[in-house]
């Protein structure tokens, strides 16, 4: 428990960042996620809509800094690479 005014309120903000980071990771699981069973579906044109969705969900956590810039960009070229070969592959 915190022990003065101060503490307090720096645990108070420690909760808003740590639910606004868990939220920001959770959306950004579940379009990997949603994405990678389009793919394994086989869709095409509904793959390369997901992967427009994803990839703009990545640059957007990375430009707010929820995620390093160089993380979304490996992240980003893996989901892409993954798309085009089950795209081609099918």
């Amino acid at each position: 428990m915190p022990n003065n005014r101060n503490a307090e309120k720096a645990m108070r903000q420690a909760n808003k960042r740590r639910l606004r980071n868990r939220a920001a990771k959770s959306t950004l699981r579940s379009a990997i996620k949603s994405l990678k069973t389009t793919v394994a579906k086989a869709e095409a044109p509904k793959v390369a809509e997901t992967l427009n969705a994803t990839a703009s969900k990545i640059d957007k956590l990375a430009a707010k800094k929820f995620i390093h810039r160089n993380k979304a960009a490996r992240l980003k070229s893996r989901l892409a690479k993954a798309a085009s070969s089950k795209a081609t592959a099918k």
